[in-house]
């Protein structure tokens, strides 16, 4: 009985964190949410963005947070590589302190 229980559980997990993932995921193309991962990274953070192509539209909810308009494929990797995660940028996230421009 108490199996059956930890197999619910684990399965509901495994749909809450699929939801959650892909509600996240940055999209191929459009408006993204770059969050610094540390302080190194957050310094230069509008400059690197624009450099691998990205244009700023506004801060994010989170500190040192830029919400951005690009291609995926052209900044997930760079960016990861310095320190920053690409999120989907949905309102709950970017809206506020400044929010979209």
């Amino acid at each position: 009985m108490g199996n059956r229980w930890g197999l619910a559980a684990a399965q509901l997990a495994t749909v809450g964190f699929m939801m959650l993932a892909g509600v996240l995921a940055p999209p191929a193309r459009g408006d993204m949410l770059a969050i610094p991962l540390t302080t190194v990274s957050s310094h230069g953070l509008a400059a690197g963005l624009i450099a691998v192509g990205a244009i700023p539209i506004g801060k994010g909810q989170i500190d040192g947070a830029l919400v951005v308009r690009g291609d995926r494929d052209r900044l997930a990797w760079p960016m990861l590589a310095r320190g920053v995660l690409l999120l989907a940028a949905p309102d709950f996230l970017c809206a506020g302190k400044g929010g979209r421009a």
